[in-house]
């Protein structure tokens, strides 16, 4: 994301530029987004409605230079119904009646020395199954405790100046780690923050998770190893690693191929929330793997064939579906579209291929990918509702059934006409078939986004 530096007066000026706030001023980073969203849902799988929003928004952050290595990060997003559609969907401004969603999703104090960084408040992270998952105006939000640490191998020195998540990705460590601590949430449609999660809105203890990566050469190769565990208090205990190695073999040209797994059994600590769900326990696993070629300058263009496997677990929530509580459809699978997930149907596979483009030196950018499920207990691709039996969408399952997602993404900079300004478009359409016998499961399921912002 740009970022804008209020400057200083030059050192030519008459008035030299030395004082202590001169300088504060000039290593204080600020991101700014104004924008206008569009999101249309048509919805004939299950409610047989259609629904939209149309909303304008924003965010301002602010991050403070540091005195002793400490500094402060605070940010605050903002979205408003426009009235240009009637009031329906909840995704951009939150539940009718609301209007308007405005909140303050940052305000932390960090300690950054050397290799180590720690933040203690309201802040984003980004770890698979607990992140910020940016694509409205408010990126979820949490308020804890997290730290980082690059163990070994050369760390970047700048990464922690601004207020991006903290995260393992970016530093160019061999060897880094990842600790969190989080007790509420404020999710993409909510101006409050709170002890409850997706699954519930009871006082929950939160969670905390351990993270590790290690990436290395190896023989001509590139080789990245992760390795995650979560306690989500009173819900599931989770382990999730990914595998990837890269090779160049050309100039322009290379291959990839990358394997994860998650596997999840019940929670140890705290009350057990699983009977608000209709189940007593749970017992996951999911494999995924991705295969494909990386080209052209950057090696930014790249196709792969994915594929996710989950196995039956029966008697256990939703016969071995996992359970996420701080990650909408769990976009962490390779075989995830922006609906529709293995992880959140319960037992099955999925397979297909996926994309991504860049075109007009990359300032067009195309994503497309084309995925098939099979899911042992299908509802018609319901994942949100949880009153029937093991968790499960109440009504008779679909034995077997077939699925099919397609998403189609552009975005284009208009850097061009106005620095940081860019439009987007993303659209996703989900089918259950073999629905014959079930007539209360109808189709299709289709979504569009469309994004017009200007950061600065």
């Amino acid at each position: 994301m740009p970022v804008l530096a209020m400057a200083t007066t030059p050192t030519t000026s008459p008035i030299p530029s030395n004082t202590l706030l001169d300088r504060a001023i000039a290593n204080t980073k600020i991101t700014a987004m104004l924008g206008i969203i569009n999101f249309s849902y048509l919805n004939h799988a299950h409610t047989g409605q259609d629904t939209h929003s149309l909303a304008l928004g924003g965010h301002l952050y602010v991050h403070s230079p540091q005195l002793g290595g400490f500094s402060l990060g605070v940010g605050g997003d903002f979205a408003t119904w426009t009235g240009f559609y009637q009031h329906e969907d909840p995704e951009l401004t939150g539940p009718y009646p609301s209007h308007g969603i405005a909140i303050v999703r940052q305000a932390y104090l960090q300690y950054h020395y050397g290799p180590f960084v720690i933040r203690g408040g309201r802040q984003f992270i980004n770890t698979p199954y607990a992140n910020w998952d940016y694509y409205t105006y408010n990126p979820r939000a949490f308020t804890g405790v997290s730290a980082v640490v690059d163990i070994i191998g050369r760390h970047k020195a700048g990464q922690w100046s601004g207020n991006s998540p903290m995260a393992l990705g970016g530093s160019p460590a061999t060897l880094s780690f990842m600790a969190a601590r989080m007790y509420s949430y404020a999710s993409r449609f909510s101006a409050t923050f709170t002890t409850g999660n997706r699954y519930t809105s009871d006082h929950t203890n939160g969670f905390y998770v351990l993270g590790a990566r290690y990436q290395t050469p190896f023989l001509g190769n590139h080789i990245d190893l992760q390795a995650w565990y979560y306690d989500f208090y009173g819900f599931a205990n989770m382990f999730y690693g990914q595998a990837g190695i890269s090779r160049q073999i050309s100039k322009d040209v290379s291959l990839f191929g990358n394997f994860q797994m998650v596997s999840e059994g019940n929670s140890g600590a705290g009350t057990s929330y699983l009977n608000a769900l209709n189940a007593n326990s749970v017992d996951a696993q999911v494999y995924g793997g991705r295969v494909g070629v990386k080209f052209g300058p950057y090696h930014d263009d790249n196709v792969a064939l994915v594929a996710s496997y989950s196995p039956v677990n029966y008697g256990s929530f939703r016969h071995g579906g996992m359970i996420h509580p701080y990650n909408d459809l769990s976009g962490t699978s390779y075989t995830a579209t922006m609906q529709t997930a293995i992880s959140d149907y319960g037992p099955g596979y999925a397979y297909g291929i996926a994309s991504n483009f860049g075109f007009l030196a990359n300032q067009l950018k195309l994503n497309a990918s084309f995925i098939r499920y099979l899911v042992r207990y299908g509802f018609g691709g319901s994942a949100y509702s949880y009153n029937g039996a093991y968790g499960f969408p109440t009504g008779e399952a679909i034995p077997n059934q077939k699925l099919w997602s397609m998403d189609v993404g552009l975005s284009y900079d208009l850097s061009s006409i106005l620095k940081g300004l860019y439009v987007a478009d993303y659209t996703d359409i989900s089918v259950a078939q073999n629905e014959a016998g079930y007539p209360h499961y109808q189709n299709p399921y289709f979504s569009n986004r469309f994004y017009f912002k200007y950061r600065f």
